[in-house]
């Protein structure tokens, strides 16, 4: 039987993924208007600065005197900072249908790092659960495949996105027992608003602040990086971050494999993109998986 913590842990991963599920269409949104790194710049930008508004009000507070910082920004590194650059720049060089299927074994590295670092062992039905809905994700990334080229340095980008995915659930959940989810989610946006922002400025060099202020004075991209930042950022970070402390790394990391299923069906109902019978059997069976390997779990590592 699920106990009542683990059960909000639970809907917590649950809700924090359909809500990245839904990014990609704000994503597009913003696109139609900015670049990649301008859009991460001020997502992360509004991100800092909700969060330090919440601050001000009084009610939530951090404390991060006496406690161990190293790993706290290590992880906060690994995810947002590195993650979002590999997975840019991975996507721009290899087929949706590869990258998709790439990005489908965060779980299983953080499986298998979850068994050597938190001593937190699968069962059996957990592993074959997994499998499942990642041969589900494949199969539905392959079925929309854009028939573009894959290129190596893109494949090696976008399997270093899956190792900092994978280094942050871990990291989430050990750092825990130290600090609190709006901890771990401040210092993820912290380093998420310094770094891009002197990517941005960096990489578009005298062109950034003009770009920056074209793209903030567009309706239509505040409105995305509305949801980008407060929904699928602080939000779902926050709720995710509530999650590792509540279940383990094996499945609260099995529940991305959701967001497949949210940017199809909203893709469907929105973007009134096709989608056939087998798409949806697929879907079904990614939610069968997830629903395995947080049933079936290993009470001794739970």
């Amino acid at each position: 039987m699920v106990k009542k913590e683990e059960f909000g842990g639970m809907m917590a991963a649950l809700v924090a993924n359909m809500i990245f599920g839904f990014s990609f269409i704000f994503s597009k949104l913003a696109l139609s208007v900015s670049q990649p790194l301008v859009i991460l710049a001020v997502r992360f930008t509004f991100a800092f600065i909700f969060l330090n508004l919440l601050l001000l009000t009084g009610k939530i507070k951090i404390s991060l005197k006496g406690k161990p910082k190293k790993r706290i920004f290590l992880m906060a590194i690994c995810q947002p900072l590195l993650y979002f650059i590999f997975e840019l720049y991975g996507l721009s060089l290899v087929s949706s249908a590869l990258s998709g299927v790439i990005i489908s074994l965060v779980p299983v590295a953080v499986m298998l790092l979850a068994v050597f670092f938190l001593k937190e062992k699968p069962t059996a039905i957990q592993v074959i659960c997994t499998l499942l809905s990642i041969a589900s994700v494949a199969a539905i990334s392959v079925i929309s495949n854009d028939n573009s080229k894959n290129y190596f340095w893109g494949i090696i980008m976008l399997v270093l996105a899956v190792a900092c995915a994978a280094v942050f659930n871990l990291l989430s959940r050990s750092e825990s027992e130290n600090f609190n989810p709006f901890e771990r989610t401040y210092a993820m946006f912290l380093i998420g608003f310094i770094g891009f922002n002197i990517l941005g400025f960096v990489s578009l060099k005298g062109e950034y602040i003009p770009e920056l202020l074209r793209a903030v004075s567009n309706i239509k991209f505040i409105a995305a990086i509305l949801y980008l930042s407060i929904a699928s950022s602080v939000l779902a970070f926050l709720l995710y971050n509530y999650s590792t402390s509540k279940i383990s790394a094996v499945q609260s990391s099995s529940f991305s494999n959701i967001i497949t299923v949210v940017t199809v069906m909203a893709g469907v109902v929105f973007l009134k993109e096709k989608f056939t019978f087998v798409e949806y059997l697929l879907c079904l069976i990614i939610i069968l998986g997830v629903w395995g390997v947080n049933v079936f779990t290993n009470k001794k590592t739970a």
